[in-house]
This record gives C-alpha cells, structure tokens and sequence, in this order.
C-alpha cells in the first residue's frame, strides 16, 4: 500500500497567490481547464437545459414586477430554488440575459470550487489528493455540461464547500453561508443539518434565523413551504425505494448486479469503479479521523444527500447526480494516494477522463439538439401565433413558457397543482382536463397520441383510443415540429373555432 502524503501546513479558505500561481499546484492548471471545458459546452449549447427555463420565466415575472409566478396570477412554488430564482432575476434586470448569466456565475462558481477543495484537500491531505479532486472536477464533461445548463447545482456545490470551510475557520459569515445551504435547493435541508455539526451554537442559531425567515415568507407567499415541483414529482414518479432505485447507487459499486448501470452517468463513470470505490472507502476512513474537518463536513453534506436519493429512490434528473458524484470524488481524492503507488494509476485515470471528451460530450449535445429542434420550434411557433394569455396544455414547459407569452397547463404539475390531483385520481386525466380547462392549444409528443400512453408519471391519458379520438375531433392539427426526432416529434393543435391568425412557418 502506499502511504499518505505528509500535509502542508494549515492555512486559509483560500490558496495563497503563490499557491495559486504555481503549475505544480492543484489549482492553476484546473482553473484552466475549467475554462476551457465551460467554454466548449457553452459554444457547442447555444440554450440551457430545458428545466433551467422554468425558472428563468419565474425570475423574468419577479424582474418585471409580477412577482415569483410562472403563470400570472397564480402563486404556484414550481422552481426548486429560491436563491437562483432571485440570482437568476438579478441577472435578467442587470443583462436581460440569464443563459449568459447564468453560466458566467456558475464558472465563478466552479473556479471557487476549485479553489476552496483544492485548499483544503492540500493542506489536510496533500498535493496528490489536492490534484485529484481539482483535476477531475475541471476535466470530467458532466461537470461541464451542467455548468452550462443553467441549473443552480455547481452553485450547490461551492456553497456546500465554502460553508464547510468557513465553519472549520471560525469565520464570521459562517452562520449566514449554512442558511443559505438550507435555503438553496430542498436537499439543501439535509446538507445544511450534516454541515451544522460541526458549526458553533451561535452559527446553528443564524442559520435557524434565516431559514425560518425563509420558510415563513415562502409559506405567506404560496401557501406552502414544500416546493410544487418536488410534490409532483414525488406523487408522479414515486419514491420505489433503494432497491427500485439503485441506479442511484450501482454505479458506484465494482459489482454489476446484472446490469451495467442504466443511467448515462452512471455508466459513464463506472469504468472506474473498480478504483473509484476502495479508494471513496479509504477516503472515508481517513477523513472520519478529522470528522470536524472541512473535507470531512463537505464530504458529508454530499453523501447524505445522495444517501437520501438512494433511500427514497427519487426520478433521476441528470443535475441531481452532481452531489452524489462529487461526494464521491472527494472521497476518493483523500483515499487514492493511500492506494496507488507510484504514478501509473492517477497517469491512467487521468487518461481516462481526458479520453472521455471523445465520446461523452456527444450524449449532451444530442439531447441539446433534440431540445432545440422539437421544444424550441414549439416555442417559436406559438410565440409567433398564439395570442397573450391562450392556455396551452403540454410537456416540456420551459422553452415554451419562457419565449410565448401564454398561460401554462403543465401536465406533470410542476406549475399546475390540480393536474397533480387530477393524474392521481386515474385513467382518463387528460380527457378531463381538456374537458374543465378548455385550453386553445394542446402539444403533444407523437408516441403519446400514438400510442395513447402519457409522457411520464401515474394514470393514462385516456381511458380508451376512442375517448383519445373524441378529444383531439375538437381541434385542428396545425404542426408537426421536429419530423425527424420521429416518436418525439411534437404535434401542434388548435381549438376549432379559436380565432387565431396563423402565421407561416
């Protein structure tokens, strides 16, 4: 076995200058490669991510003074953080653009990152363990990627750390920075609890402040303090539990249970696991020793949201997988100098992650592109011929609702509790919902109309094809968007009778 590096000194949050100017050291060499890989995906991804629009349409509301609404008028929590929500409107008064906002702050994100692991891995651990985290974290594309989608998760993931460092410093703003964890994202609650131990009293007390602060103005506001997305989704999917749910977990293990891990993600790194879990499993021995440490709090703010992923066995959205995958990694940063000898391994694994840019990359870009042929010509199109304020009934909402300027009928009911109580209640929803709603438009997947089978989540759409047939008599087939994402092309229909001047495509 190897042994571990003897640490450097302790020092600060943050690197010193000649730390940070020193290619030898963890920090200057990732920083440019941080840039580097943020830069191809946002040339190569000209959008965000479709969900990252749902709330940029909340912040553009709460910018124009119309306050955190998707719809207007309707007080509905559907985005899942309130922190980038208001981040995101600042970003629209400030530049009236929150793509470009969006994924300028997520890079300073990324670069503190960077900075504050990389201090704290060297200083506690040493140089190799420093260079592992750093290394991986600027190079592996999924961080990449999802930098440039839009979504507030890399911020997560700084503020997880600088809380953790803040809190093992003593520093002033510790109390506010574990509030803010709290607040961030709903599993924000969990990584804020395991960041809290090793917080002092008056800290726990700021954080306890300010969330209460937050969770009653949210309560005021919408009547609720548990996000709309998250019931809907929970109700929809379901929560199957760990065993239902284990590509929550598979991946991480050097053990097919006969299947390779059915997440692209996850597959992604499983290649690695064989090293990457005896080296998380040391890591955790190791940083158990300082269990008050910073690595250690991050470490495990990280894991026991991922632990909790796993026990519920919640939907797997890619941006999820960032806590998960970066709990691991620093584990494994802090064991794999304990475990490889000499320079072969770490030369192989980084090989490995830079021989990934060749195939990963291609997995993102043609989800982007599927996103921008079928949901942003939907987008376009009703923005050119739908009037101000038409209801309109469909999945996906957020290129939608973000460019037209109609009122949204979600049929998975992140905006739309009723949908949610409708869908629960079984077969035939979507025939109800016409029925009550009454929308002008309706947007359709083809495998959906099809075969009369809903997009995701409980109940059909319809009890029979024949009622699917009766529904869709009362409207216009007008377009047919993305042809040749085949099953996945959107369908585009029009109330009969609705006035409506129709433009050319």
């Amino acid at each position: 076995m190897g042994t571990a590096p003897t640490a450097p000194p302790r020092g600060g949050i943050f690197p010193t200058l000649a730390e940070l100017l020193d290619p030898r050291a963890p920090f200057l060499v990732p920083l440019i490669l941080t840039l580097l890989s943020r830069a191809f995906f946002w040339i190569r991804l000209p959008l965000a991510s479709e969900d990252a629009y749902i709330t940029f349409r909340y912040a553009r509301n709460l910018a124009e003074g119309h306050g955190a609404v998707y719809n207007l008028g309707e007080r509905v929590m559907g985005y899942s953080s309130p922190l980038w929500t208001k981040w995101s409107a600042l970003g629209i008064l400030l530049i009236h653009d929150p793509v470009t906002w969006s994924r300028v702050s997520s890079l300073g994100m990324d670069a503190l990152t960077i900075l504050v692991v990389g201090a704290m891995l060297r200083r506690a651990y040493g140089n190799g363990s420093a260079w592992a985290f750093t290394f991986f974290f600027a190079a592996w594309p999924y961080f990449a990627a999802m930098s440039a989608s839009g979504m507030e998760v890399n911020a997560m993931l700084a503020l997880i750390a600088v809380t953790a460092a803040a809190i093992a410093s003593g520093s002033p703003p510790t109390g506010l920075l574990l509030g803010m964890v709290a607040v961030m994202r709903p599993e924000g609650m969990v990584a804020a609890l395991v960041l809290g131990v090793g917080a002092k009293n008056r800290d726990r007390l700021i954080a306890l402040g300010l969330i209460a602060v937050a969770l009653f103005g949210t309560w005021l506001y919408y009547g609720s303090i548990i996000p709309q997305s998250v019931l809907a989704k929970s109700a929809l999917y379901g929560t199957p539990g760990p065993w239902a749910g284990r590509f929550w977990w598979e991946w991480a293990l050097p053990f097919p249970m006969g299947r390779w891990p059915i997440l692209a993600e996850g597959n992604q790194i499983f290649f690695l696991a064989v090293l990457l879990a005896p080296a998380a499993w040391m890591g955790a021995r190791a940083v158990w020793v300082e269990r008050r440490g910073p690595v250690a709090l991050s470490a495990g703010a990280l894991i026991a949201v991922w632990l909790g992923y796993a026990a519920v066995g919640v939907a797997y959205f890619p941006w999820y997988f960032l806590a998960p995958l970066s709990g691991v990694a620093l584990l494994a940063a802090v064991g794999l100098p304990r475990l490889a000898q000499g320079r072969a391994i770490p030369i192989a694994c980084a090989l490995y992650v830079l021989g990934a840019w060749s195939v990963v990359p291609m997995f993102y870009l043609g989800r982007a592109q599927h996103e921008q042929v079928a949901f942003s010509g939907v987008a376009g199109y009703l923005a050119q011929n739908a009037h101000p304020g038409d209801a309109v009934m469909l999945e996906p909402i957020g290129l939608v609702g973000y460019r037209a300027n109609v009122r949204i009928i979600d049929e998975v009911g992140l905006v739309s509790p009723h949908v949610v109580k409708r869908r629960l209640q079984g077969d035939g929803w979507y025939t109800d919902l016409v029925a009550s709603e009454k929308p002008r438009w309706l947007v359709v997947r083809r495998a959906e109309l099809e075969g009369a089978q809903g997009f995701a989540g409980k109940g059909q759409p319809f009890r029979s094809r024949v009622e699917r047939d009766s529904v869709f008599a009362g409207y216009d087939f007008l377009k047919e968007v993305g042809e040749e994402e085949g099953a996945q092309a959107m369908l585009v229909f029009r109330k009969k009778g609705a006035a409506a001047a129709i433009q050319a495509p």
